[in-house]
């Protein structure tokens, strides 16, 4: 399964600290396997502001797509197959809109209740090209 577009709201970026690893499970039914490891970027040119509107399971606000902020790759995580290696992530700032929400997320590291605040970033699903 291709990565989908993903809004991300409250995007999250991996620590990765010296601390031995947990037991792990299976992804859950139905979610998309695709790992990604996420660096900071900065534009050699400027984007022209876009405007749109999103939609999710939270609210729906227009805003302004601004300054990119991520390149995710796919990731192998513990010698895991990467089943989409071109699918990256590109992820661009946008106005904050609060979903005051709380969630439950299930995941290969178990069960976690989180408070969804402020949207970030926006993350579209890219191709990437090393420049030589």
């Amino acid at each position: 399964m291709k990565a989908s577009a993903l809004l991300a709201i409250g995007l999250g970026i991996a620590v990765i600290s010296a601390a031995p690893a947990q037991a792990q499970s299976k992804d859950p039914e139905g979610v998309n396997p695709t790992h990604f490891l996420c660096y900071r970027v900065s534009a050699a040119s400027k984007l022209k502001p876009t405007e749109v509107k999103l939609k999710d399971q939270f609210d729906s606000f227009g805003t302004k797509i601004g300054n990119p902020l991520f390149l995710c790759t796919p990731v192998s995580k513990n010698g895991e197959e990467v089943k989409d290696t071109e699918t990256h992530l590109t992820c661009y700032q946008v106005s904050a809109k609060n979903a005051g929400k709380k969630v439950v997320v299930v995941h290969q590291l178990g069960k976690q209740q989180l408070t969804v605040g402020g949207s970030v970033v926006l993350c579209l699903p890219s191709l990437k090209e090393v420049i030589k």
